[in-house]
């Protein structure tokens, strides 16, 4: 637990907005030199110095958790210190990236002795609610908070100069467990919008289509929209808008400052970037008269390169003067658009982000000698970085929680290419810190930090399972024993609760709210009443689960598993003669459903079918996007979530590199053409940035270079290459004990390897010599790094 010194926990103690509350904190130092702020609270802070954003947080964790950042800055003189606290809520209590716990602000300033000079909870901290944002605006989209919607005028802001009438606070009498932030913090790097592309008249349109995202919102929070006012529903009104010729007139007063005088219609600006980015959208404008401003932003154009209004902008009403704007939340950027509603000049600096990603100090790496890997590899590890803060997202703009199923591929992403497992230890933490006894079975929620109206809700229920596989591999890597001991008891519970879902048959059934891929996989028939996939899986869990904790009564209960999944009438016998799912009769089994690609993927990812040779060919050479036989019709077709993501590790673990790459680039070489330097969620999508695909990047490392993932847990790491028709390539991988450096030569027409390895003090290589190299003259130079 993190120990605080003095700070206690405060909030208004009368609020006049019951949802999504708005506060303002204020103190002053007196005392120049560094200091250190630590920082809790509930839902989101940012915070000021002398009116100029330092930081912005907090580090999510589970609920009556809070984690306390630490930001050391250097004060010149007497400062003002600000700080901006949303407390976020609906009467449906439903969010993926935050807990919507009541809201909550803890704060303690230290000086470079340690002492503290100002601490929440004495008087030397101001408070008043600010009211400039209004509390009951549309969401984000169905499972994100609430939209920017503004009112300011030029003293909107002099509170965080001291200037401001204070009100009561009072202390919140909850119990907190305060918590380290393991985490590393963004840098807030400036990153300009390249260029000014297009100045446009903004008019109705006639033909706009209905908002799929705003209509989902209002399907799931149904309380939470009718209580919002007429007058602050805007959404529908900027995605009714297309652009038109300008009519107004544009000077430009600097190279990166613009006097726009509008034209009969509201102005639409937009700015761009060569590829997308996550920040907080920061700007000056003055405007001559009052002005409504509606800030868009997108990552990629409409089907005929239009830059619609989206569920994602933020709205200021913005009284004659001028103003610095930063908008509160992160927002993925590829294309910023500006509609500027007024009749007065308004004055307006190129917008610029304020990162708020993962601080990639490219620390690993990878290259080749082939161009379109290493853009693949660019990519995922773009892609990565995009969805990765406090704890990997899903998304780092529609949802931003985070998934089970997911972090299973992003953990072992971010070992390879960011030698970083802070992340992935919050992470696993905030769903270990969940009570059992409020959840179902004593499962684990699907998304985390996140709520549901019921607390016993877990959504889907075999996410579960692959926290247990992720805990596994992350003891491997990390060789963190006393963290996987503090949550045994946990895990002992969840697999109590899983196991009871055990039925005549011997395996799970009637499992609720399972999933195994965004495709016909996911259809009643293929998951009920025994999904054969999830099962796999709940075997594969249940022994790395018995290995990890010495469990000899799970390992037990796998294998009776197993030979019950092994023997079932036709089980991988035939392929595409068995479906996804089965049902005990008269005390024989059947199949049933229709058999998936991404079923039969998850069946070898969790180590069934290994020994069958016709199985395994049929999965590797008629199945995947670009297959090298004729697709068997009666094979459903899988999804890039998550069964494609599966299907390449199973690829990669059978040793089929060359095919591998192929899919790989026929997958992503595509969305790299149309898209915006990240990944997509599904196959069919045009733009997007998931987590998940950041795998591609690992295993282009793994297969290619051959530089296995460094266990930490025995300081071993497997070396297996597969030049192909490569000439080189290079790479690094971060232990705790220092760099591992690889890279290899390759003259294929001469069947010659040349590998030089270099490790730190203490550590090992296995070479696994891979089929396509037999015959091969290999040559591997190791040296260590030891000091």
């Amino acid at each position: 637990m993190f120990e605080v010194k003095k700070a206690l926990p405060v909030w208004g103690a009368t609020m006049k907005n019951k949802w999504n509350q708005f506060a303002g904190f204020y103190t002053k130092l007196e005392k120049p030199g560094e200091v250190t702020f630590r920082i809790a609270a509930r839902s989101y802070y940012r915070l000021y110095v002398d009116g100029n954003m330092l930081a912005s947080g907090p580090a999510r964790t589970a609920e009556h958790y809070c984690r306390v950042d630490e930001i050391r800055t250097e004060l010149k003189g007497q400062a003002d210190i600000a700080v901006e606290v949303v407390a976020l809520s609906k009467p449906e209590k439903y969010c993926n990236d935050c807990t919507m716990e009541d809201g909550l602000f803890l704060c303690e300033i230290l000086d470079a002795d340690g002492e503290v000079l100002a601490a929440t909870g004495g008087e030397e901290w101001k408070y008043r609610e600010l009211l400039y944002r209004r509390s009951l605006v549309e969401t984000m989209s169905h499972s994100r908070g609430i939209l920017e919607y503004y009112d300011l005028t030029p003293t909107s802001f002099d509170w965080m100069r001291g200037k401001s009438e204070w009100e009561p606070w009072a202390l919140v009498e909850e119990k907190i467990g305060w918590l380290p932030r393991n985490a590393k913090y963004p840098t807030y790097r400036p990153l300009d919008m390249q260029a000014m592309t297009g100045i446009y008249d903004e008019v109705v349109d006639k033909e706009a289509f209905e908002n799929p995202p705003l209509s989902l919102a209002k399907l799931f929070n149904p309380t939470y929209f009718s209580v919002i006012p007429e007058e602050n529903y805007f959404v529908d009104q900027i995605r009714a808008e297309k652009s038109v010729p300008f009519s107004g007139k544009m000077k430009r007063l600097s190279p990166t400052e613009y006097e726009i005088t509008p034209g009969v219609q509201p102005t639409g600006c937009v700015w761009e970037r060569e590829f997308s980015d996550v920040g907080f959208i920061d700007f000056t404008i003055s405007v001559e008269k009052e002005c409504t401003l509606d800030v868009l932003n997108t990552d990629h154009r409409g089907l005929y390169g239009a830059i619609r209004g989206n569920s994602y902008c933020s709205r200021y009403h913005l009284a004659p003067g001028s103003y610095h704007l930063t908008t509160f939340e992160q927002k993925l950027t590829r294309y910023v658009k500006f509609v500027l509603r007024t009749e007065g000049k308004v004055t307006v600096t190129r917008p610029r982000l304020l990162e708020d990603t993962y601080p990639d100090g490219r620390e690993n790496s990878f290259s080749c000698s082939d161009g379109e890997l290493n853009r693949i590899y660019e990519a995922a590890r773009r892609t990565l970085r995009l969805c990765t803060l406090d704890i990997y997202m899903d998304c780092p703009q529609r949802e931003r929680g985070g998934w089970l199923c997911d972090s299973q591929f992003n953990g072992p992403a971010s070992w390879l290419m960011f030698g970083d497992l802070t992340v992935e230890h919050d992470f696993l933490e905030n769903f270990l810190l969940t009570d059992p006894d409020e959840k179902w079975k004593s499962f684990f929620p699907e998304v985390y930090p996140g709520v549901h109206k019921s607390p016993e809700e877990v959504g889907i229920t075999n996410w579960s399972f692959w926290l247990v596989t992720e805990l596994y591999d992350y003891y491997q890597r990390s060789g963190d024993r006393e963290f996987i001991d503090k949550y045994a008891c946990r895990i002992e519970r969840f697999i109590e609760g899983m196991l009871t879902l055990r039925g005549e048959s011997g395996l799970l059934e009637n499992l609720p709210n399972a999933f195994v891929d965004w495709s016909i996989s996911n259809k009643e028939f293929n998951l009920q009443p025994i999904n054969v996939p999830n099962n796999c899986l709940a075997v594969c869990l249940l022994e790395r689960a018995a290995e990890m904790y010495r469990k000899p009564e799970w390992a037990k209960t796998a294998q009776e598993m197993r030979t019950v999944i092994e023997g079932l009438t036709g089980s991988g016998a035939l392929f595409g003669a068995d479906g996804d799912a089965a049902v005990l009769e008269n005390g024989r089994f059947h199949r049933t459903g229709v058999k998936t690609e991404a079923g039969m993927a998850l069946e070898l990812w969790s180590g069934f079918h290994l020994e069958n040779k016709v199985y395994i060919q049929q999965f590797v050479n008629a199945l995947g996007p670009c297959p090298e036989y004729r697709p068997n019709p009666n094979v459903g077709r899988t999804n890039m979530f998550i069964g494609m993501m599966i299907r390449f590790e199973v690829l990669a673990r059978l040793g089929r590199s060359e095919q591998l790459i192929r899919e790989l680039k026929d997958v992503y070489l595509q969305e790299l053409r149309d898209g915006s330097g990240t990944l997509f969620e599904n196959v069919h999508a045009l733009s997007g940035c998931h987590a998940f695909n950041g795998e591609a990047g690992a295993l282009i490392v793994n297969q290619v270079l051959g530089l296995g993932q460094p266990l930490q847990l025995t300081k071993t790491v497997t070396i297996c290459p597969h030049p192909a028709r490569l000439r080189w390539a290079v790479g690094t991988a971060e232990t705790e004990d220092g760099t591992i450096f690889m890279d290899w030569s390759s003259e294929p027409d001469e069947h010659r390897l040349v590998v030089r390895l270099q490790l730190p003090k203490g550590w090992k290589y296995e070479f696994q010599r891979p089929f396509e190299l037999e015959g091969w003259e290999i040559k591997i130079e190791v040296s260590s790094l030891a000091a």
